[in-house]
């Protein structure tokens, strides 16, 4: 009677710490295997680990969870998907720590961040950003950032960089380190590359070269 007694004395702290209130809502946790640890307030997930929450679905192979739902640390083929797939985002480990009014996340061998509202596509080393809203307010990516975007008439363009930098506010990207943009013909290198996301517009600063392949029979 103490081990069934106890056993669901365990099993009721560990639904309460899966299901925690979060601004009028709730963290529902759901894996292969879940072990609760009382001593350090820590759950411990493994197999088709599945998080749903504040408007995301987050799935992984493994994950680590604190009982007051504050932190979030899931790894191994880590999938997010936020706002009905307005925002995607397919890395090796992902750290979730909630704050006032929003999330900061740390996202790390980001194979592929996609944002089909702004239509900009990424993937770096790192990303680390701040979430509000189901949208990022700010986020910062390093470490052989490659970047795919539209142009202001509207072709597709690719930037690379060691680092970019998106602002909500300014609605910008700016790219710094060893910056190359490639559209079409045209390769276009400066120490920095802004695009305005909303119109499509880029500005390149910092000795600027381009170089534009012409077609053959041409410039001889």
């Amino acid at each position: 009677m103490k081990k069934f007694a106890s056993l669901f004395g365990a099993a009721l702290v560990l639904l309460l710490a899966v299901s925690v209130p979060v601004v009028a809502e709730q963290m529902r946790l759901t894996s292969d295997t879940l072990n609760y640890d009382p001593s350090s307030g820590l759950i411990k997930a493994s197999g088709n680990v599945r998080v749903l929450g504040k408007g995301t679905e987050i799935t992984s192979l493994f994950g680590e969870f604190d009982a007051g739902g504050k932190r979030s640390h899931l790894w191994d083929e880590v999938l997010a998907d936020w706002t009905e797939g307005a925002m995607t985002l397919d890395c090796a480990d992902l750290v979730i720590v909630e704050e006032p009014g929003g999330q900061h996340l740390t996202a790390r061998s980001v194979k592929r961040f996609h944002d089909s509202v702004r239509k900009i596509t990424m993937r770096s080393s790192l990303m680390e950003g701040t979430l509000r809203g189901g949208e990022f307010s700010d986020l910062v990516a390093t470490g052989n950032v490659v970047a795919d975007a539209v142009a202001a008439d509207g072709a597709p363009i690719r930037v690379t960089g060691s680092k970019a930098v998106y602002s909500k506010a300014k609605d910008t990207m700016i790219f710094t380190g060893s910056a190359v943009a490639t559209q079409k013909n045209r390769t276009l290198t400066a120490e920095t590359f802004t695009i305005h996301l909303e119109s499509g517009r880029i500005e390149a600063v910092g000795n600027p070269q381009m170089v534009v392949d012409l077609p053959a029979g041409e410039g001889k």
